[in-house]
């Protein structure tokens, strides 16, 4: 372990001892009352489809029923602010992605949180990158095809995201400046949506999930031409990197992150932790992940807690260089 997490659970361990002896005590779960599992985006994406397997595996090791509910809108700030102001008992977490904790804190200069301040780690449970995909309503197969047709119709194009200033539209950005295109960004609200946007070819390319672009590839609304990490999925072999297409980056990957409120009692934690963790273990679960191109990771706290300084170091660079502000 790296003298780094070490510091880190020794401040874990710092904050454990000043609870109050009743915070230490508290009965996990309690009987007869739900766990809610907090999901920042509208129904449909990758988020929640995660969200909702991950629930249906954990209700039966906690004893008690365990539902999601979607609470989306102001990029992911609506769904996180229901868990900072929820009670630290264990029966809310978020479950959220990289832009909620790593790039917020960057885009907006008046957030209402403080990821490390206002939520308590319980486990990283993937990293993820992400696809690009183009619609069939434009002759393009591969990067360079993309990029050659954007300079041969300058102004013409749209590409969606997801959120604004998530993971999908820093790519975009990203893209458009290594390559010297032009296109407008258009942002929808959920992945759900931005499937609607590019099978109908009101945006021409986006950067989205595997599962969600799958969708409409196999439809034939869409292609994936390249994935956006640094190696290619295992679950598309055949796909090449942005790196390997002529676009060496970087750009921004991330992962999922299971979180709770401020101040929650340790063995609550290790509980949560403990539990999670078996769930994202499980075959199928990680079988899950991997079909919508995450590799499941089931870290402890401390882990965490590393694992978002060193996201939100890499997205506040790439945020600060496009100079994209949300407020």
């Amino acid at each position: 372990m790296s003298s780094a997490i070490r510091l880190v659970g020794l401040a874990f361990a710092l904050g454990l001892a000043f609870l109050p002896p009743g915070a230490r005590a508290q009965t996990f779960p309690i009987p007869g009352k739900p766990v809610r599992i907090v999901v920042p985006f509208p129904p449909g994406g990758t988020t929640d489809i995660h969200a909702r397997h991950v629930a249906a595996k954990l209700s039966p090791l906690l004893g008690t029923n365990v539902i999601v509910e979607n609470k989306g809108g102001a990029s992911t700030i609506i769904g996180a602010m229901d868990v900072v102001r929820a009670p630290a008992d264990g029966h809310t977490l978020l479950y959220t992605l990289t832009l909620t904790v790593a790039g917020n804190p960057h885009l907006f200069s008046k957030l209402p949180y403080n990821p490390e301040r206002d939520f308590t780690p319980i486990t990283y449970a993937c990293r993820s990158a992400g696809v690009l995909v183009v619609s069939t309503t434009i002759p393009v197969t591969n990067v360079r095809e993309l990029i050659d047709y954007a300079k041969r119709n300058p102004g013409k194009l749209n590409f969606g995201s997801w959120s604004p200033g998530g993971g999908g539209h820093l790519n975009g950005e990203l893209l458009k400046e290594y390559a010297g295109i032009d296109a407008l960004h258009v942002p929808f609200k959920g992945s759900a949506a931005l499937v609607h946007g590019l099978a109908s070819g009101q945006v021409q390319f986006a950067f989205d999930g595997v599962i969600t672009a799958t969708g409409l590839v196999q439809s034939g609304r869409a292609r994936i031409i390249a994935v956006t990490d640094d190696r290619r999925y295992p679950a598309l072999p055949d796909m090449p990197t942005l790196a390997e297409s002529g676009m060496p980056g970087p750009f921004v990957t991330g992962g999922f992150y299971f979180l709770g409120p401020a101040n929650l009692p340790r063995p609550i934690v290790a509980r949560l932790n403990a539990e999670l963790v078996k769930v994202l273990r499980m075959p199928e679960i990680a079988e899950m992940y991997l079909s919508t191109g995450g590799v499941v990771v089931a870290s402890s706290p401390e882990e965490q807690m590393l694992i978002l300084r060193e996201q939100s170091e890499r997205m506040g660079g790439i945020i600060r260089r496009l100079g994209i502000k949300l407020d």
